[in-house]
């Protein structure tokens, strides 16, 4: 009988052990995200998202600005100083911000001119693939971080 206990024992490890290593690689669920910036005039580039963004960044240190974007997607500013990297004079990073919707982008468009910040990339319309295209512009921020305003929008098959 012992011998029996001990072989199912034996058996139902043998068979947690997959489902085991299995759980453990797992990617871990994701909660949100948040994309730095590093500048050399933090107050600069705060004043300009707040004013861009019609809000005030969080209470946070004075060395960052945080700036919600929507319940799980943050823009942080850094100062040349703090966090873990350094201002640079190029900026191969570019912050885009989906809304929903042509007429979404149009409004966000009309608000960045109204502000007097120069367009870099008119508003176009570009088919990535045979069902989806962006409609979207461009901007450059106070130190040179591009940022583009998107939204999705379905392509109609080509006749």
């Amino acid at each position: 009988m012992k011998r029996l206990f001990l072989a199912l024992t034996l058996l139902v490890l043998c068979a947690l052990v997959p489902a085991v290593a299995q759980a453990r690689n797992r990617t871990p669920g994701i909660t949100g995200q948040i994309t730095f910036l590093y500048y050399q005039d933090i107050d600069s580039a705060a004043r300009f998202y707040e004013k861009l963004l019609g809000r005030s960044p969080e209470k946070t240190p004075a060395w960052v600005r945080l700036f919600p974007l929507t319940g799980t997607a943050t823009l942080g500013l850094v100062n040349a100083t703090g966090g873990s990297l350094r201002p640079a004079a190029e900026k191969p990073v570019m912050v885009t911000v989906v809304v929903d919707g042509i007429g979404a982008v149009d409004r966000w468009y009309d608000r960045v001119r109204a502000q007097g910040i120069p367009v870099v990339e008119e508003r176009k319309t570009t088919r990535l693939d045979e069902s989806r295209s962006i409609h979207a512009f461009m901007f450059n921020d106070t130190e040179g971080y591009r940022i583009e305003i998107l939204t999705w929008v379905r392509s109609r098959p080509e006749k």
